[in-house]
């Protein structure tokens, strides 16, 4: 009974406010109902514009970002009239409703290109870039304007744009972009961008090493731009880029390249010796290069005191390949080649079989080969030979045979030399 007499007073309190109070009261949670919906539907349509712009105008009819990109889409299906009057209409209540919106404007111009109004267009194009230049449409449009006018530089102005803001630009831009660098003014205007090394560099520099023809128009392009960063990343794609381009032939466009780089060892190009100049080089396709074969491999020692290197070599047995190679550009001239080699054990006919080659677009042609078994103890090799004119670049390569013994062969390659003779 207390309980109720307690309760009785706030109830009667209640009931003797004015209808005002319950005006006010039912007002306030309608509008709060309403803002808290409004939130909604626009936090909805704010999610789901990009993936969804046809939810997101079924809680927002005039979303202006749902609107141009629906806009977007329906362009890219069909571009009939009715189609293109509805993309305009959609692309301007986009703007009315966000007047900084690219995709619009560039919808707008989109739609005048199509009905022949170039000069409206480019203007329309322009102004979306100006409001932004992260746009791929509109810079892709901007590029194919600048090459029908033949303005190349401007292209490559646009291709950089798109490029730095736009990586998912790549896979449409690379080919096209690597695919003409066969033209000398396009290798000329794209030096000062690859001078500044933007980041889609490192992207573009493996792509193109990998898909042209003539990568030595690549090269080209980086002598003109000067040295790349010294960072690893750039060194492993110039070492990638010179054993594309021995690999293709291109040995005068390889050696160029390697005399541009930083740190570059030019006594690597005329010797064969084990030492820092041919050895654990910044750009290994330039120096001595072990073969990748489980069967057939070797380590290079530390260097001594006076900067020389050891190879201990193994073959298992039956097995026979190669197991080192170095690219070399000797003048034309007399030369003694000369090795050394030291085993503990002699392997039942096992061998090693030096072969140097001229070097061509059409491939290597051998030269001369040596073979000589391994032997206990220390023994060695040499040939002399000349070069002339029609040998510029050479391709020296070491084969091992491991013989029929269950342990295949051993042995220390101590030295290498090539040396001039009379």
């Amino acid at each position: 009974m207390s309980r109720k007499r307690k309760a009785l007073p706030r109830f009667t309190a209640l009931k003797a406010k004015p209808p005002l109070f319950w005006v006010k009261i039912v007002g306030f949670i309608s509008v709060t109902g309403y803002i808290a919906w409004l939130s909604f539907i626009h936090a909805v349509a704010n999610i789901t514009w990009q993936q969804n712009p046809d939810m997101a105008l079924r809680f927002v009819p005039d979303h202006p970002l749902a609107l141009s990109r629906k806009a977007d889409e329906l362009f890219a299906e069909k571009q009939d009239p009715a189609t293109l009057a509805k993309v305009e209409a959609m692309a301007k209540q986009s703007l009315r409703g966000g007047a900084l919106n690219p995709v619009a404007i560039r919808l707008l111009g989109y739609v005048a290109d199509v009905r022949g109004d170039r000069k409206r267009a480019r203007e329309l194009m322009l102004l979306s870039q100006k409001v932004s230049r992260r746009d791929f449409g509109t810079q892709l449009w901007l590029i194919e304007d600048a090459v029908a006018r033949n303005d190349k530089k401007q292209a490559l102005y646009h291709y950089d744009i798109a490029m730095r803001t736009t990586p998912s630009s790549f896979p449409v831009l690379f080919p096209t972009l690597t695919g003409a660098l066969d033209d000398p003014e396009v290798r000329a205007g794209l030096t000062p961008f690859v001078k500044a090394a933007p980041d889609w560099l490192l992207s573009f520099l493996p792509y193109a090493i990998g898909s042209m023809e003539d990568p030595s128009y690549l090269v080209d392009v980086l002598l003109q731009a000067g040295p790349l960063p010294d960072r690893k990343e750039y060194r492993d794609q110039s070492n990638y880029l010179l054993s594309t381009l021995a690999a293709k032939g291109e040995f005068s466009a390889f050696e160029r390249y390697y005399t541009s780089l930083p740190s570059a060892r030019l006594k690597a190009l005329q010797t064969a010796a084990l030492t820092k100049d041919t050895v654990n080089l910044r750009y290994p396709a330039v120096g001595w290069q072990i073969s990748e074969n489980p069967a057939i491999g070797g380590a290079f020692s530390e260097p001594d005191k006076a900067g020389n290197y050891t190879l201990s070599a193994f073959a298992g047995s039956g097995e026979r390949g190669e197991l080192i190679r170095k690219y070399l550009f000797l003048k034309p001239g007399n030369y003694r080649f000369t090795a050394q080699y030291e085993a503990q054990e002699t392997a039942s006919d096992s061998d090693i079989r030096w072969e140097l080659s001229c070097l061509s677009g059409k491939g290597p042609v051998s030269k001369w080969f040596t073979n000589a078994a391994v032997k206990s103890g220390r023994s060695g090799d040499s040939q002399k030979f000349s070069l002339n004119a029609d040998c510029p670049h050479q391709l020296l390569q070491l084969q091992i045979a491991g013989g029929s013994g269950q342990l295949g062969a051993e042995f220390v390659l101590r030295s290498v030399a090539i040396t001039r003779t009379p």
